[in-house]
């Protein structure tokens, strides 16, 4: 029984190594990593019923139904995800051992030929009539190869650490796959719209791992939100003004942040991702009233509205912001635009004085933490290496001896036309 699992387990293992397997495995995270950018991920379940309802259903045959069953909204962190990252990692390694160290080790082991037939088999060979075995020597040594010389025998080498390339190319990877399964499985990402001068704490988790902890001693605090636009009127960028407290309301850091410039505490990122506009503060009458204001979307564009009572026993006039430009819009109940304003400027209203003073603005930060991220940047770092290193060809040379004649003969495993083209000039200079 034993015996009969120990075979099946090298089988297996002998299996997983294949590069076919490999190449199968690899192909498969691909595709489904490609579905997982066509596919929106982590979205409420009636946005799947709306965008992928059966009477549209993607590529004709992918519904909500299909998506939510095989877990395809949140295709990175379902199981059967991890599991062909597993296998390509374990695959990565039963190579690495099976095949790779084996390889290397064979490349260290050096042996002399003797046997004219060996050397003419080889990718280049030559002889040389009254060829100096010493002068061979010299010359190999010239070029860099490591010479070992004994008798009437010479085998030379260079270029062996590009044997280790493969090695460090499967192990880069293998970091890469651990660092992003840790990231899944004890990494978190948060969400929060805070308005401005107001304390945020880490509470609207939108995706976590099964591992993960999202700590609830962080408190942060927004003191400024602003807006910069271009000369055309487009939005040119948004920054935060954000800081990090401890618990006793002390200031950790601080820090402006805006697109794809996040403020970095303990592991924790924080971006900035939305704006909107909470509120609108109105001097009625030299009296303070403040209109709450609600985010419509149409389409690409986007505005906010509120509705501002004139009088008692009237239709409220609706009040719209499209940006923080300080320009709205004055809207009848009938949806007749009456004035386009500015922030500051007064108006009159059915005998009343009306003015808008300034906008309570929010910040939509996403907070993240990824505790696999440092695991990703070094594998992708000794990945770049490995590559470069992998360019290094493994060239083997060997020389042999008998009465007058001088045979040598040489392959190499990658670069071969500038491998022949050394190895004419080395045949060439001890022809002369």
């Amino acid at each position: 029984m034993i015996k009969t699992l120990n075979w099946f387990l090298v089988k297996f293992i002998q299996t997983l190594g294949n590069l076919q397997v490999a190449v199968v495995l690899l192909l498969l995270i691909a595709i489904n990593s490609g579905l997982g950018t066509l596919i929106e991920q982590d979205k409420p379940l009636n946005f799947y019923q709306v965008a992928y309802s059966s009477s549209k259903p993607m590529f004709g045959f992918l519904t909500s139904d299909l998506i939510i069953g095989l877990g395809l909204d949140h295709i990175y962190t379902v199981w059967w995800f991890i599991l062909l990252i597993l296998l390509f990692g374990s695959s990565l390694i039963s190579c690495t051992f099976s095949r790779q160290i084996p390889s290397l080790k064979l490349a260290r082991i050096w042996r002399y030929y003797n046997n004219i037939r060996t050397f003419e088999n080889m990718e280049l060979s030559s002889s040389i009539k009254d060829g100096s075995l010493s002068y061979a020597s010299f010359l190999l040594k010239r070029n860099r190869y490591k010479v070992l010389h004994q008798g009437p025998f010479i085998y030379a080498y260079r270029g062996l650490i590009g044997k280790i390339g493969p090695i460090v190319v499967h192990l880069s990877i293998i970091i890469i796959l651990l660092g992003s399964l840790i990231g899944v499985i004890s990494g978190y990402v948060v969400q929060e719209i805070v308005p401005r001068g107001n304390l945020f704490h880490l509470q609207n988790s939108i995706s976590s791992g099964i591992l993960s902890y999202i700590p609830q001693n962080v408190e942060g605090y927004v003191k400024d939100f602003k807006i910069t636009y271009t000369e055309e009127g487009s939005i040119d960028q948004f920054y935060s003004d954000l800081s990090v407290l401890d618990d006793e309301g002390n200031e950790k850091l601080n820090k402006t942040i805006y697109v794809n410039e996040p403020l970095r505490f303990n592991g924790i990122s924080f971006y900035q991702t939305d704006w909107g506009i909470v509120s609108a503060k109105l001097i009625v009458d030299e009296k303070e009233a403040q209109i709450p204001l609600k985010l419509i979307n149409e389409g690409s564009s986007r505005f906010w509205v509120g509705s501002i009572n004139t009088e008692k026993n009237s239709e409220n006039l609706i009040i719209v912001f499209q940006d923080l430009t300080g320009k709205f819009q004055l809207y009848s109940p009938k949806q007749e635009l009456l004035s386009e304003n500015e922030i500051g400027d007064k108006f009159f209203l059915n005998g009343r004085t009306f003015r808008v003073m300034n906008l309570l603005t929010s910040t939509g930060l996403q907070i993240k933490s990824d505790p696999g991220i440092n695991f990703v940047y070094f594998g992708f770092m000794l990945l770049i290496f490995s590559v470069a290193l992998s360019y290094i060809s493994y060239d083997q040379l060997w020389a042999f001896k008998t009465g007058s004649d001088l045979y040598i003969s040489g392959q190499t495993n990658r670069a071969t036309y500038s491998f022949q083209r050394q190895f004419l000039s080395i045949v060439e200079e001890l022809s002369l």
